[in-house]
This record gives structure tokens, sequence and C-alpha cells, in this order.
């Protein structure tokens, strides 16, 4: 055989097993994209979660939140500990000069577990590739020194043992195409264990009837298990939506309560609504009455008309007079008595009072059949 034959030869081959590397790589991406889709954060986080925090896109969180004009006054208002750590470390990845998360790694879940501290969290996160080099970088700033992390075993499943700062710890498990992170090494066993038991919050059936709902892309949500108002008292087994949306001076938190088909206590929680006290003082108003909320409507537009306008009046005269109950505060009187307002608010916004004083809290609520919706407006007093 000749060298021309034999150039001819090497030089088809090399086309070939070039072609048949990127028919590989395509498939090997189509097939890993695949795996991808079919990954349900939420049948990873164990079923005794107490509350979860969910995002398709933190990115636009990120971009938003820098833009706002009440960004420094929430600058100690935070979901404390695990998320703030990941959250301000992965902060440095979306700024101008970077390209940011990838659109699969800026969908994320916290869930918070008993007994509820900054360090009862595990984040999840779906990741590409590349995210897990940016990740590994990311952990590797806080990793003492060169040390590697610790590989530990539970269940056949492996998992990473980082040391932080400050004698610290994060736990990690990752398979293909997601990652779950914690401060506590039990917590992400708990995962492991609803992964492999199939007993996560996939499998709650009223949390379920939530995530069925169709959600507008760039969301951010927090869901609690119980009710939005606490007085309402609805038992077990209910969870709320806060669906963020965020402008320059106002926070406003939309969604339902989601209670068992078999609990039957709304007609109790209206019977608490019709006995409630109506209050009007400087600073704060709460109503159950529709007639009163009217009044309280019409008043609050006519001393804005003869010149007395407040922002607090500005926010009473926005309330709507259709709904079965409302409440107005300045933040500054919740922060000043938190125990006068444990009724009417969750647990997230008392302890975060002190972080909120800058702010007038709008509360109203509808009992529309089997699933109360309300919505909170925090308005800025800038």
């Amino acid at each position: 055989m000749n060298l021309r034959n034999i150039v001819k030869i090497g030089t088809v081959l090399s086309v070939l097993l070039f072609v048949l590397a990127v028919l590989f790589y395509v498939f090997t991406r189509l097939d890993m994209a695949k795996s991808n889709r079919d990954i349900d954060l939420f049948s990873l986080v164990p079923s005794n979660s107490i509350a979860v925090l969910e995002s398709d896109n933190i990115n636009t969180f990120f971009n938003q939140y820098s833009e706002l004009n009440y960004n420094r006054e929430l600058g100690g208002f935070h979901f404390p500990g695990l998320f703030e750590f990941l959250i301000t470390g992965l902060n440095e990845y979306t700024d101008e000069n970077a390209h940011g998360l990838s659109n699969r790694m800026s969908r994320l879940l916290v869930s918070f577990h008993h007994p509820g501290s900054s360090r009862d969290q595990v984040a999840y996160f779906l990741m590409e590739m590349a995210d897990e080099q940016m990740l590994s970088d990311l952990l590797q700033d806080y990793v003492h020194g060169n040390f590697l992390p610790k590989e530990e075993i539970y269940r056949g499943k492996k998992i990473w043992v980082y040391p932080l700062s400050d004698d610290e710890f994060l736990a990690a498990y990752t398979e293909r195409g997601f990652i779950a992170l914690s401060f506590q090494k039990r917590l992400i066993e708990e995962v492991i264990d609803a992964q492999l038991d199939e007993k996560s919050l996939s499998g709650d059936v009223v949390f379920s009837e939530i995530q069925r709902r169709k959600k507008s892309h760039d969301f951010l949500t927090l869901y609690g298990r119980s009710a939005s108002l606490p007085f309402l008292g609805l038992g077990a087994g209910c969870w709320s939506e806060y669906n963020f949306h965020l402008n320059s001076d106002v926070v406003y938190l939309t969604g339902d309560t989601y209670i068992p088909k078999d609990n039957h206590c709304i007609e109790d929680a209206m019977l608490h609504l019709r006995e409630m006290p109506v209050m009007k003082e400087e600073g704060i108003i709460v109503s159950s009455q529709k007639d009163s909320t009217a009044l309280y409507v019409n008043h609050a537009y006519e001393s804005n008309d003869t010149g007395y306008r407040t922002l607090f009046k500005e926010c009473v005269a926005n309330l709507s007079n259709e709904v079965d109950f409302s409440l107005v505060t300045d933040m500054e009187k919740v922060n000043e008595n938190p125990n006068r307002f444990q009724a009417y608010l969750p647990s997230f916004v008392l302890e975060n009072a002190s972080y909120l004083r800058s702010f007038i809290l709008s509360v109203q609520l509808s009992l529309n059949g089997n699933r109360p919706s309300h919505i909170w407006v925090f308005t800025y007093k800038n």
C-alpha cells in the first residue's frame, strides 16, 4: 500500500473518529440534560421540613435587590445561616464581571428544619458540569489550607464534609445533576433517607397541591407549615405560600393557605374572625368587619384630601373593603411589642421586626371556600 493511500485512510479515519467523538459528546449531553430535567428537587426534601424557600432564578433576585431603595434597610433581614453563607458566596459569581450562575444552578431550594436555628437548613441546587467547578472554587475559599474534604458513607451514598472557619463544617451530597449542602451532616442523612425511602415533600398531599399550580418565571416563594395568620388556628397539615414581588419601594407577598381535604376547621376560622375586636389607634388598625374597614378607608381618603396626608393613611386608603380581615401597622409598633402581634403575624416576621422598622405593613385575608388567600404589603417609609 503506497503512502498516498495510507494518508487517505488515515485522514478518513481521523474524520470518522472526530465525528464519532462529537456525536458521543452530543448524545451524552442530551442524555444528561434529559436526566437533569427529570430531577425533582422536592423529592430530596425531608417531609418533616418546617419551611422551604424556592426560586427558579436566584440571579434575578440578586439583580433586583441591588436596585431597591430599601436594600440597605434590609441588610440584616435574612434567613440566617446556610442560606446567607451560600448566597453571599454565590453572589460573587453574579456581578457584572462574571457570567453568573447557570440557568440550572440558579434554580434552588432551601429547607428549614427543627429546632429552627440558623444551622438547621439544607440548600439544594440543580447543577450543570460547569457549576461543579464553580461550587468547588467557592467551597475552597472557605476551606482551611489545602485540606481535602472527608468522605463518609451513609446507606451506600457518599457525603463529603468540608471544614470551614470558626469550627464549622459543611456537608455535601451530590449525584449527577444536583447537590445538597448543610452545616449538619445529620440533615444530609435525612435527605438521603427521603430520597431512598421516598418519604419527601413530594409525597405530601397538601404540599403537592401547591406545586401543581403553574408559577410565573423568575419567582421567589417561601412555603411555611402553618396558616398565614396564626389566629386562624387551621391545625396541622396546612401549608401557606408567600410569593415575593419586589419594586423600588414595596415588597408584596401573595399566596394561599392550603388545607387538608379532611380538615373542616375553616368554619371555626370564620367564627374567630367574627369574634375579633376592631382596633384603631395611632399606627395600628385591625378589622374583621367589612363595614369598619370601609369606614377606615373612607376616613383615610378624607384625611389625605384635606392635607393631613401620611404614608400610614395612604396604606389604609389602599385597602380593599371586600375582604374578611385587614391589618395595617407601622412595623415600629411590632418591634416595640412583638408579643402583642403573635396572633396576627408569623414567626419569620416577628423575629425580623427590628430589621423591618422602616416599613408600614398591610395585611388582608379572604376566606375563599377551603383556601384562604392573603396579600402582605411592606411599604418603605423613605
